[in-house]
């Protein structure tokens, strides 16, 4: 490990090992003790503690009602939401549909083509080489 990553280290992660990655960790470890760079360990345990004594006060009373009536009101029923999604789809099923049906008619229908086995039960037997 190099200096300028032990530093880059305790600047990025803070002074506890615990909180550096694990593949860095021993290493860190290591060159914490056997060097001189208690100086940037030092400066991230200071750091570390004023981040921890830091701490936000509750909002008082008047701020939460001022907070609350800020809010805007609601303008229509849950369900309106709803409706508008089940149009925009039937609107897009309907439009789908449209435009296929004019797409096929302008489409040249196939050729007739008598193949054997495509026919049915319902529908005259091809010859299959019977006496019956």
């Amino acid at each position: 490990m190099t200096p300028e990553r032990f530093r880059a280290l305790t600047e990025s992660y803070g002074a506890d090992p615990a909180r550096w990655p694990e593949g860095e960790r021993a290493a860190g470890q290591a060159m914490a003790a056997a060097s001189g760079h208690l100086g940037a360990l030092a400066e991230a345990a200071a750091l570390d503690r004023l981040l921890a004594a830091h701490q936000v006060a509750a909002p008082d009373a008047a701020l939460q009602r001022r907070i609350a009536a800020s809010a805007p009101a609601p303008r229509a029923p849950w369900w309106w939401s709803g409706l508008g999604l089940a149009g925009v789809g039937l609107a897009g099923t309907l439009a789908g549909a449209l435009l296929v049906s004019a797409v096929l008619a302008t489409v040249p229908a196939p050729a007739a083509v008598d193949l054997p086995y495509a026919s049915t039960g319902f529908g005259g037997m091809a010859h299959n080489g019977s006496e019956e």
